[in-house]
């Protein structure tokens, strides 16, 4: 007999109903805001887009204030000074028979091999991407540890300093969880809509008879699991698509927004174009699927980004969600104090102790080698910037967070305690894997080795306002480490521009060395 599921909360609505029982009017379809809290917010952006009609994984959402006991005892932990120990009180502490009889059904009904992903509400702010953990492989009778390990996710290094960096409390470490099947997909990756289109509905451009409505998306991917290439491990492949929508198709005002994107796509298969290495890597034709749901997740539900994923031909939408900056805007680089906004990812947890302190203040920059007073202040940054440009060596990078900076340039390490000089430099790192994401709330900028814009420390950079470039090799002029005093760095995370200079009076780098 089959266990009777009370607790969990299908992600698709039933027809008529609105998002998990809620009376109307208390919340509009598409709008996480009255259910981000209870399911998180990857889990409420996906049954909107369930609600759409787009193609969502079927699945259980175990709502957040299921893990309220895990998340108290971890924080009373926490504030007994046991830091190491909150992720530990978080595993130790059994669930009740009754949830547990629940999920074991729950991945049952789904087919048995289920992935469990936690769903924060603070998951709808990028500053947050990549931050907790998502379990995979996991069959009916191990469901119920593979959520306690969600759970105790939010209590390692990367979350707690992140947490710290935005003001909040243990408190809003409670996490739903989303129960779906598990896929083997052939390719994945993300695609973001680079040139906004109005939504549906929303003014005269929406409702136009004749004239076309043009889309750039950016479409990134990798053969295989998309996991790669969002947590900064590989390059990938990128292609860009333009659209060309019709907004005349001959349909009437009382279409649903569902038929209305299936009739805009069958009238666009001569007006796209598709460039790239993406291309020939998974092909054209599977480009343009992704880049058409891209365009009809915006339209429909107003989310710039999703995360995709293709099996045996068929493309299915993991994630979605509105980060408003794209890798290519222009804009300057400002700086403002992290503070609270409503919230989004996931990710393997951080696994070294955790800490709640934001890295200690630096010291001023060493910048002798250059002319005249050097202020330190980040309002003299372009001053710093020009005399950077002047005089260094320029190296090309890939564009990945808009915005400018300059200033000390800091080798920062995976699974290594940050150097207290990384506050307020220009950051070096190999990949970008998601446990540097709290270093960019007191960063300028950021030189990765490789990685590309799709991975979720760039989303974060993004959102902080923190420039950043990926696929920069600067050992032909520096150390493969540079000291943190001995180089100053100037980027351009619009346009993957990157000047190094040294600034440790002797003028000379690594190429004048040998040759000299």
């Amino acid at each position: 007999m089959s266990t009777r599921l009370r607790r969990l909360m299908p992600l698709r609505l039933a027809p008529g109903r609105t998002q998990w029982g809620h009376a109307p009017g208390s919340g509009s379809r598409g709008n996480p805001a009255g259910t981000s809290a209870i399911a998180g917010a990857k889990a409420a952006r996906l049954s909107a887009a369930l609600g759409a009609g787009l193609p969502v994984l079927p699945g259980w959402v175990v709502p957040a204030a299921e893990s309220r006991a895990a998340a108290a005892a971890a924080a009373a932990t926490m504030r007994r000074g046991q830091f190491a120990a909150a992720r530990r009180a978080v595993l130790s502490r059994p669930l009740d028979g009754g949830l547990a009889a629940e999920l074991a059904e729950a991945a049952a009904r789904l087919g048995g091999g289920v992935i469990v992903r936690s769903s924060s509400k603070l998951e709808g702010d990028p500053r947050w991407s990549g931050a907790f953990a998502s379990v995979a492989g996991v069959r009916p009778n191990e469901v119920a540890n593979a959520l306690r390990s969600c759970w105790a996710s939010a209590f390692a290094v990367d979350p707690l300093a992140r947490l710290d960096a935005c003001g909040l409390q243990l408190e809003d470490l409670e996490l739903a969880a989303l129960i779906q099947p598990e896929i083997r997909p052939a390719a994945g990756g993300v695609a973001r809509v680079t040139l906004p289109v109005p939504r549906e509905g929303s003014g005269a451009a929406a409702n136009s008879a004749s004239a076309d409505r043009r889309v750039d998306i950016a479409v990134e991917g990798v053969e295989g699991h998309p996991g790669a290439l969002l947590q900064g491990w590989s390059e990938g492949a990128s292609a860009l698509v333009t659209l060309l929508c019709p907004s005349g198709t001959g349909i009437g005002e009382n279409t649903s927004p569902q038929q209305r994107m299936m009739a805009d796509l069958r009238n666009r298969d001569a007006r796209a174009v598709a460039e790239g290495p993406l291309v020939g890597l998974v092909g054209c034709d599977l480009v343009l699927e992704v880049a058409r749901l891209a365009e009809g997740v915006h339209r429909l539900l107003g989310d710039d980004t999703i995360e995709w994923a293709v099996q045996d031909g068929r493309v299915w939408l993991l994630q979605c969600r509105h980060t408003g900056r794209p890798p290519t805007a222009t804009a300057a680089h400002t700086i403002a104090p992290p503070h609270t906004t409503t919230p989004h990812t996931t990710t393997p947890p951080h696994t070294t102790t955790p800490h709640t302190t934001t890295p200690q203040t630096a010291a001023a920059p060493h910048t002798t080698a250059l002319p005249g007073p050097q202020p330190a202040g980040r309002e003299w940054m372009p001053v710093l910037g020009a005399a950077i440009r002047a005089r260094g060596h320029h190296l090309q990078a890939r564009p990945a967070a808009a915005g400018e900076a300059a200033g000390r340039l800091v080798a920062c390490r995976s699974l290594e305690r940050p150097p207290a000089a990384c506050r307020d430099a220009i950051l070096l790192i190999d990949r970008p894997v998601p446990a540097f994401a709290p270093l960019l709330f007191t960063a300028r900028g950021v030189i990765a080795r490789s990685g590309t814009a799709s991975s979720h420390l760039a989303e974060v950079a993004r959102s902080l306002t923190v420039p950043m470039v990926t696929g920069c090799r600067p050992e032909a002029v520096t150390d493969a480490y540079p000291a943190c005093s001995g180089w100053l760095a100037a980027i351009d995370g619009g346009t993957g521009d990157v000047v190094l200079s040294c600034g440790d009076g002797s003028g000379r780098d690594r190429r004048e060395a040998r040759h000299g």
